[in-house]
């Protein structure tokens, strides 16, 4: 089933779940509108394409899937009507009238991620340590507002991208990492969605250069190893491709320096005075 018709085909199904009256009922509407929100993600993230490895892609879960969305292009949580005219002048913009083709109507990143996992919660035996009970009424009400939430979503299909690109190759993994220009003007920096990588862009947009934002590691031997970001982790193994000498990861450094002001608008952790 395609993202746009299985959206459809778990909101619809929600929707007949919350028209019954029993406990059993509730849970799996959650169940089938988390179904949905992950549809609406892979639907949106679908239109890029060819800017996704593979590989990596197929062990996203929907918070990483839309974290690549934003990654990809900064504007990806905007909604925005798209509309076509007859052009008059070659290279110029058409003076109208303009016929709208459709809404491209895009949920926010932070939602998504907040409500995927609250719907989460709901499909879990009740914790018997929870401070604050959900009533079943509660939970309908919140399940029957995420209904509402997602509608727009639902019935919605446009997703439009357009855009000049730029490839560069990863330091770290060695995949082709494909970039917007536009987000190269509005951040200045990449990230391989392979790896996570992240990288900072210097120079214009005719001539720009990549830098890795995290240092490399150097081998005994003098050659320089990088280590993906998921890989940083105690016990990880890996090898110098020069020398063959095998490391491990055995734990994290932290830096701590002394402050002029004591901030007093949040509240201090221990240990602080």
């Amino acid at each position: 089933m395609n993202p746009v018709d299985e959206k459809r085909d778990a909101y619809v199904t929600a929707q007949a779940l919350l028209q019954k009256q029993d406990e059993a009922s509730l849970r799996y509407a959650a169940l089938e509108l988390r179904r949905c929100l992950e549809a609406i993600v892979y639907e949106k993230l679908d239109g890029y394409r060819q800017f996704l490895p593979a590989e990596a892609a197929k062990e996203w879960r929907p918070g990483q899937a839309f974290d690549a969305l934003i990654a990809i292009e900064p504007n990806a949580e905007d909604t925005f009507t798209l509309a076509v005219a007859v052009e008059t002048s070659p290279g110029q913009m058409a003076p109208g009238p303009y016929r709208i083709v459709g809404v491209d109507k895009r949920p926010k990143a932070k939602w998504i991620k907040k409500t995927w996992n609250k719907l989460g919660g709901r499909l879990h035996a009740e914790w018997p340590y929870e401070r604050h009970k959900k009533s079943e009424l509660s939970q309908r009400q919140f399940l029957e507002r995420t209904l509402t939430e997602v509608a727009p979503f639902v019935e919605n299909s446009v997703t439009s991208v357009m855009a000049m690109t730029i490839d560069f190759q990863c330091t770290c993994c060695g995949a082709t990492v494909k970039v917007m220009e536009q987000t190269l003007k509005q951040k200045s920096e990449a990230v391989c969605l392979n790896c996570w990588s992240s990288y900072r862009a210097e120079g214009s947009v005719e001539s720009v250069v990549f830098y890795p934002n995290d240092d490399p590691f150097q081998c005994n031997c003098g050659h320089e190893i990088r280590l993906r970001p998921k890989e940083i982790e105690a016990g990880y193994r890996f090898p110098c491709p020069e020398c063959k000498q095998v490391y491990a990861v055995v734990g994290s450094i932290w830096n701590v320096s002394p402050i002029e002001e004591i901030v007093t608008e949040g509240p201090l952790g221990q240990g602080d005075v």
